[in-house]
């Protein structure tokens, strides 16, 4: 009897399956997203569209207070950013007690969770469509996430919330995007009470990262290739990847070690990584972002500073006025940072974070946390009185100024 193709892969597939997958044990927020996971455990939910001023169409999340502390008075505003290639859910998806968006909201504060552009959430434009348009629609870095989209979530929740400051989270992306925006709109500097920085990301010549490295002596060749292959977005948000992450990611497959050296080869090794987390991890990441994004990066490495996009020296010269990119000016970072880093980091290195360090015009807290690796900052099995307890605690300390 002949055989399709179709039908082979499927036997192969479930002998796989029954290899790898020995129990029915499913990870109780596997392919929750952030709204799924907020209303799973009661905590009330706002859904938020904002549009920036370039007309990106953003869904931002609300967490207006706790389930158990609801009070007449209103609550200062959080707004919480993730990292690159994340949504919201990363503050999320360990759940009440351990991740920092349901801990904030059962302090009382008023927490808010961005969707920075391009990723799952806030795929859609005014005018742009992002199949149809790909190229325009993904022509950003974390300079246009900075001063579009960070400012345009400030300025919303501000009038929302009849605040004039609020408290800022960021984690890696997050970072730069925010430092992005405040050196080049001086004025948010003003809007933020706090911002506490986690694995910061200006500099990055220190990243020792293979695929960096590659990456870095191949960028231009990278570049042309990709413009004529016309690929402008980079690993978005798939289903099939969620479904794989709850299969061969959770604690009774035998694969899962190879999930947790992805991670090791991308953020650094840490014996504090929460495995467990991993099926909740992969439910929405990888969420998506530009080849632009990318790039950026890797000239940062290249050129050893923190500046703006490289366009080549014609198209510079057009649109800066200088054969060079201009260098991103950290003396007119003035809102009050906290900083917390770590030693086993492979993606904010100590050295790259400690020059950033020196440079800070009012760095309130600093810490370096010996083993933490670049994913422990969200998803470490000893977040909670490493890290989380501290955050809550400078909150509450800077509530009060």
């Amino acid at each position: 009897m002949q055989i399709t193709i179709v039908s082979l892969l499927s036997v192969i597939c479930s002998q796989l399956c029954m290899a790898i997958y020995t129990t029915d044990y499913v990870h109780p927020d596997a392919g929750l997203n952030s709204k799924e996971i907020i209303q799973k455990y009661g905590y009330p939910l706002e859904v938020h569209t904002i549009e920036t001023e370039d007309g990106y169409i953003l869904e931002t999340y609300r967490i207006p207070h706790g389930k158990l502390n609801v009070t007449s008075k209103s609550q200062f505003p959080v707004l919480l950013v993730p990292a690159l290639l994340c949504t919201s859910l990363i503050y999320l998806n360990l759940g009440p007690g351990l991740s920092l968006g349901f801990m904030l909201a059962d302090e009382g504060y008023d927490v808010w969770l961005a969707n920075t552009r391009g990723t799952r959430w806030s795929k859609r434009h005014k005018f742009l469509d992002p199949v149809r348009n790909e190229k325009k629609f993904f022509d950003y870095s974390f300079h246009e996430v900075g001063i579009y989209d960070i400012t345009a979530n400030i300025d919303y929740i501000l009038k929302r919330t009849n605040f004039n400051k609020l408290f800022y989270v960021g984690h890696s992306q997050g970072t730069i995007s925010f430092f992005t925006m405040s050196a080049t709109k001086p004025q948010y500097n003003d809007k933020i009470a706090l911002m506490i920085a986690l694995a910061p990301v200006a500099y990055v010549f220190n990243v020792q990262n293979p695929l960096i490295s590659f990456f870095k002596y191949n960028l231009p060749k990278i570049q042309k290739l990709a413009e004529k292959n016309r690929v402008y977005e980079l690993l978005p948000y798939s289903p099939l990847l969620a479904s794989l992450g709850s299969l061969l990611c959770n604690d009774y497959a035998v694969t899962q070690i190879f999930c947790a050296s992805i991670v090791y080869f991308l953020g650094g090794y840490s014996p504090n990584f929460n495995t467990t987390a991993l099926p909740a991890i992969t439910s929405e990441s990888p969420a998506g972002t530009s080849t632009k994004m990318l790039f950026h990066y890797i000239q940062l490495a290249i050129s050893e500073q923190f500046q703006m996009y490289d366009y080549g020296v014609e198209k510079n010269s057009k649109k800066y006025g200088t054969k060079t990119p201009p260098k991103y000016n950290i003396s007119e970072i003035t809102a009050p940072i906290a900083l917390y880093y770590g030693g086993s980091d492979g993606l904010s290195t100590r050295s790259d974070v400690e020059l950033l360090i020196a440079q800070l015009p009012n760095l309130v807290e600093k810490q370096f946390i010996k083993d933490y690796s670049h994913l422990d900052f969200q998803w470490a099995k000893n977040i909670v009185p490493v890290l989380h307890s501290k955050l809550i605690e400078i909150v509450k300390k800077y509530s009060k100024t």
